[in-house]
């Protein structure tokens, strides 16, 4: 059993379905193709049953950029790194699959008007990595963040994982080695006590961010690929 001093998260699932309820929930809200001209933002929601402003949204965090589409966003820190006490869960990791950026949010300052920390800029991205359409953010246990993507810099078929610094937020790479990246990227989660990691796949970005096109059916399975 961990006490006060150890890090974010907990030490078992069994640990957190014990744990204090949330209070404040962290919903990506998109305004992409709703002819609304204007920037994704985050909103709190306050999901206190003793407080005034129950089931309200008592925040909104506006992006500086128009058409972004945030995603799945995740932690800097989590249960991962539950045993270092210098680590905290203070920072939220918003990808954004249409622009490649990935948007840094302070959570700890204010939890109730959460405030932009960084902007990791999709040339950043695509310089150090080669890699674009980011999807699902997970911190590790060394205290780093991975963020599994769905495409190169040309938004053809191409799956990935970048690495963020979990102090500065910099791009420091890929994670996987050269040559073994998969045709498709999506969604994933990994398992440190068994060393496992599970990736998902969807499909080419050029043809799902542009919506569905009947003629992709027509020609076939390799029809958006280079």
């Amino acid at each position: 059993m961990c006490s006060h001093a150890c890090g974010p998260g907990y030490a078992s699932p069994a640990e957190a379905m014990r744990g204090p309820r949330e209070t404040l929930l962290y919903v990506p809200c998109i305004y992409r193709e709703t002819g609304i001209d204007k920037p994704d933002f985050l909103a709190t929601v306050d999901v206190d049953p003793s407080s005034s402003s129950f089931c309200q949204v008592v925040h909104q965090l506006s992006m500086p950029f128009i058409g972004d589409e945030l995603h799945h966003s995740g932690w800097n820190a989590c249960s991962s790194c539950h045993g270092d006490k210098a680590r905290r869960r203070d920072r939220l990791i918003l990808p954004s699959p249409v622009s490649s950026r990935v948007y840094i949010v302070d959570t700890g300052t204010d939890p109730r008007a959460p405030s932009l920390h960084k902007v990791v800029d999709s040339k950043e991205v695509k310089d150090k990595t080669g890699l674009g359409t980011p999807h699902t953010a997970h911190c590790l246990a060394d205290g780093n963040i991975m963020i599994s993507t769905m495409g190169d810099t040309e938004e053809n078929a191409k799956g990935g994982f970048i690495l963020l610094d979990g102090s500065n937020f910099s791009v420091i790479g890929k994670w996987e080695k050269a040559g073994q990246s998969t045709p498709f990227g999506y969604d994933f989660w990994y398992q440190p006590r068994h060393n496992v990691m599970i990736s998902s796949e969807w499909g080419s970005p050029k043809a799902f961010l542009s919506g569905f096109n009947p003629q992709h059916v027509a020609d076939g399975p390799t029809a958006m690929q280079p």
